[in-house]
């Protein structure tokens, strides 16, 4: 029975969470490539330093400016320049761009895929093609679904590039 209690003993400690002292270390792959590790990699790995605390929150908004009173300088107290304004949020315009291409180029890739079972089809009958005057014929068959196929995609990435331009329009407009 005294296995028992170590085999208890044990289950309970890897069940207590790492905590702060586990280390990270830094190490290069096989074919170069970065990963990061708790163990060492090699006897030269050194742990990484971690930041053991969180980045101080935001500085509340400057109050209002009376009328008269000089502009800040636009340098904060460290004296680097403020922080570039948050990038909009642009979902809504990425999601209608979504939505008009798989609606466009869907369709289109069905009509593209009936033209290649038609190539395919005519290839097939080329293969077994009696006469010169058959093969010909065939060629200029399959030579009009190659331009059939090309002017659909052309068709199709101008509508998209429209419906891209059209969703840019009107979110953009939306946005403040």
């Amino acid at each position: 029975m005294p296995a028992m209690p170590t085999q208890l003993l044990l289950m309970l400690l890897f069940l207590l969470p790492a905590g702060a002292s586990a280390q990270v270390y830094k190490c290069k792959g096989k074919s170069g490539e970065t990963a990061y590790s708790e163990h060492p990699c090699d006897a030269n790995a050194q742990p990484m330093k971690l930041r053991s605390e969180r980045l101080p929150a935001a500085p509340p908004p400057a109050p209002p400016m009376e009328a008269g009173e000089p502009e800040p300088s636009p340098l904060r107290e460290s004296g680097s320049p403020p922080p570039a304004p948050a990038e909009p949020d642009r979902s809504a315009e990425r999601a209608c761009i979504a939505t008009a291409t798989a609606s466009i180029y869907g369709p289109s890739n069905d009509r593209v895929a009936t033209y290649q079972q038609q190539m395919a089809m005519l290839g097939e009958q080329l293969d077994n093609a009696p006469d010169a005057k058959r093969t010909q014929a065939l060629q200029a068959r399959m030579d009009n679904l190659r331009r059939a196929i090309g002017r659909e995609h052309a068709y199709a990435h101008d509508q998209v590039n429209a419906a891209r331009r059209r969703c840019v329009e009107q979110h953009r407009a939306a946005t403040p």
